[in-house]
């Protein structure tokens, strides 16, 4: 694949861009420790750190994310808390419903019919390493 712009050889698809620019991270680590003031005490702890490190290319490479649906649906289900109160608290708890359920709505339109066609976009577009063009 050559550049459209500047013509270069030294293109990669953004798939492989993206995937060779993030690293997951997985860690445990384990403490312990002792004090003395009156009395003796040991303990020991166990933590663990999971998350994602990304160079700045592979977050310029990254595919198009799909909408998410845990806001709408806490919003749903908090307005139906307030149903059970006065006047005010069932108007709230209506309109939080209705927000929701338009978000929601909102979403899974996006996520059924434009998401795939930008995703698949997105998995034959390519990126120059020489002018930077996608």
């Amino acid at each position: 694949m050559q550049c459209t712009k500047c013509n270069s050889d030294n293109t990669q698809r953004l798939e492989v861009v993206f995937d060779g620019g993030t690293q997951n991270i997985n860690t445990t680590s384990n403490s312990a420790g002792a004090g003395f003031g009156g009395s003796f005490g040991v303990g020991g702890v166990r933590t663990s750190t999971s998350g994602t490190s990304q160079t700045s290319l592979a977050q310029k490479a990254s595919p198009p994310l799909k909408k998410g649906l845990m806001w709408p649906i806490i919003a749903i289900f908090i307005g139906l808390m307030f149903l059970g109160g006065g006047i005010g608290a069932v108007v709230f708890g209506l309109v939080l419903m209705g927000g929701g359920g338009y978000f929601a709505y909102e979403a899974m339109q996006y996520n059924g019919q434009q998401w795939p066609t930008l995703r698949q976009l997105w998995l034959e577009s390519w990126l120059c390493h020489k002018c930077g063009t996608i």
